[in-house]
């Protein structure tokens, strides 16, 4: 068995490590191997023991790190050829060397006999031979199987693999997508052993490796796809393997811990995937749109929330190419339009848009100073918000085409509710408010400017109040209450037009209690003797005749708050 080293990988019973540490500990006696489980639940600190670091994961899970004595033991590792056989030619080894042993009437050559009939081996001849063919693999799936190089042993390089790795190409000489995810690989000589033997390889993945430092002069030829899912490489390290496969096109490097894109990619590269890390902004993209060839960009299930970070700007002084016409930014933290804004101006080539599933879909379609902006909004007008934001160039969006109609549906809809948020503001603050809608003036000259009828003005002091020929002027806000069992009550507040006389305030309060309509009484509650004769004078006192109503008729409550020009604070109750 090799002498364990950091940087080494490790299967015990099953789950993999990286050895992080060979050494002693304070307190203990012997040696001991610091590893980094990859399944970081398994550990117990993060490299430190009794206030004393020994190693540092790269994981940034608090318990991925766990003190193993050498002496334990590790699964077996595999060559490349031993995982290829065990994956692909076991079973008809295993079948073989069975009949090998059978004797009597299942030798082989003879009929069997299969409940009671009988059936020509020689169709189990044929499938033995497809499994041992080998030669004519093209896809070759070898993720969890321990491989760790092109020999069987951690030390790679203790004897010359020159003439394991040609029977790598002479028994599997049509391979062209190769997975070696979640094995024993560490080194990025050992991959490229493997890789340089097989001549129509074109698709790689690595995913949830760990790999040690990058060696100078390995070039990766023909390979126009690598995943690198799951490994914890730096931003840096990704784009230095980049830049050693000169034919690559699509690069993967989902749940990485990515924070921030720090430099360039190769300029072949046209599919980019970066899901499930830690962005944050659409700033910390920049150094991606210096791809002239980028086509494809998934930052689906990151953390971007802002356009800058740690700033309210929301300028950006970069652009990505036309050629970029994919985005999917779905599953992110995005709860403001002001990014979505960005969007257009940003990628201005996009046909294609996901972004479903953010927080900004869960909240109103408007503003909280808007008195309608109080359900969160449906599927159906997030649809219509997000495309009408975007020029007609986009085309499909969250997998659904725009037809025509879907989009003039849209836009004029997003016009109706511009207008309804300049109707409640002020006319001072209407360009602020324009300023978040960027294609307002285009969408007019479209359609129609949308109708305003301001509720609210500036008075000589600035201050805003409620126009006197707005429709809210001629609101009353009402809290009612109904008294139920155990001293509880159940409460509603309503804003009804002043205008409203008994009967139909009867009806409102009926259809928000689910009463009768003539199955309760109203009562007007107050701290003054008579607000009502005080108001309105004797005629619009209603009173309530007693001997007119049954007995058993219930006591149902509710209470109303009044609030408006001239009126006094009042309650009612049922």
């Amino acid at each position: 068995m090799s002498v364990p080293a950091v940087g080494q990988r490790r299967s015990f019973d099953g789950h993999l490590s990286t050895i992080r540490y060979v050494g002693t500990v304070q307190g203990t006696t012997g040696d001991w191997l610091g590893v980094e489980w990859d399944d970081a639940s398994r550990g117990k600190h993060s490299g430190e023991h009794k206030g004393v670091r020994y190693f540092s994961c790269k994981s940034k899970h608090p318990t991925a790190g766990s003190f193993v004595r050498p002496s334990r033991p590790s699964d077996q590792p595999l060559s490349f050829l031993e995982g290829l056989r065990e994956k692909y030619a076991s079973e008809s080894v295993n079948s073989l060397a069975h009949n090998d042993l059978v004797s009597g009437a299942t030798a082989r050559g003879k009929a069997i006999e299969i409940s009671g009939k009988v059936v020509e081996e020689v169709g189990f001849d044929k499938i033995r031979k497809q499994l041992a063919e080998l030669q004519e693999l093209r896809i070759v799936l070898l993720d969890g199987l321990r491989v760790v190089g092109v020999l069987a042993s951690y030390s790679q390089d203790q004897v010359l693999p020159s003439e394991e790795a040609q029977k790598i190409g002479e028994t599997c000489p049509k391979i062209t997508e190769l997975d070696l995810s979640r094995s024993l690989l560490s080194r990025w000589r050992d991959v490229w052993d493997i890789c340089n033997q097989l001549k129509h390889l074109n698709k790689l993945k690595l995913n949830g490796n760990r790999f040690q430092a990058l060696e100078d002069d390995l070039t990766f030829k023909g390979i126009t796809e690598l995943h690198l899912e799951e490994t914890l490489l730096s931003w840096d390290e990704i784009a230095a393997i980049a830049y050693r496969f000169p034919s690559l096109t699509s690069l993967t490097a989902s749940a990485n811990q990515l924070t921030e894109i720090t430099c360039a990619l190769p300029s072949t590269i046209t599919t980019l995937t970066l899901e499930h890390n830690e962005i944050t902004s659409i700033s910390a993209l920049r150094h991606l749109a210096s791809l002239p060839k980028l086509e494809h960009l998934s930052i689906r299930g990151n953390n971007i929330s802002t356009v800058n970070p740690n700033t309210t700007d929301t300028t950006l002084d970069f652009q990505f190419p036309q050629t970029l016409r994919s985005l999917d930014i779905s599953r992110n933290n995005i709860t403001s339009w002001t990014i979505l804004n960005k969007l257009p101006t940003t990628f201005p080539g996009l046909t294609t848009l996901r972004i479903t599933a953010n927080p900004l879909f869960d909240q109103p379609p408007l503003p909280p100073s808007v008195t309608e902006a109080s359900k969160p909004m449906t599927v159906d007008e997030a649809f219509m918000l997000t495309l009408s934001r975007f020029p007609s160039s986009l085309t499909i969006l969250n997998y659904s085409t725009i037809s025509p109609q879907d989009r003039s549906n849209a836009e004029m809809y997003y016009l109706s509710l511009i207008g309804k948020e300049l109707s409640a503001t002020t006319e001072e603050e209407e360009p602020a408010i324009l300023a978040t809608h960027p294609r307002y003036s285009e969408l007019c000259e479209l359609y129609v400017e949308p109708p305003i009828t301001r509720a609210v003005v500036s008075d000589s002091s600035g201050a805003r109040v409620i126009h006197p020929r707005s429709v809210a002027a001629r609101l009353v806000k009402m809290a009612f209450r109904l008294p139920l069992v155990n001293d509880e009550s159940k409460s509603q507040v309503k804003e009804i037009p002043g205008s409203f006389d008994t009967y139909q305030v009867k009806a409102l309060v009926s259809r928000l209690f689910g009463l009768p309509a003539f199955g309760f009484r109203l009562v007007w509650e107050t701290d003054e003797w008579d607000p009502v004769e005080k108001e309105v004078g004797d005629e619009g006192v209603v009173e309530y005749d007693e001997d007119s109503e049954d007995e058993d008729r219930p006591d149902i409550g509710s209470g109303v708050e009044t609030t408006g020009d001239g009126l006094d604070k009042s309650r009612f109750v049922r």
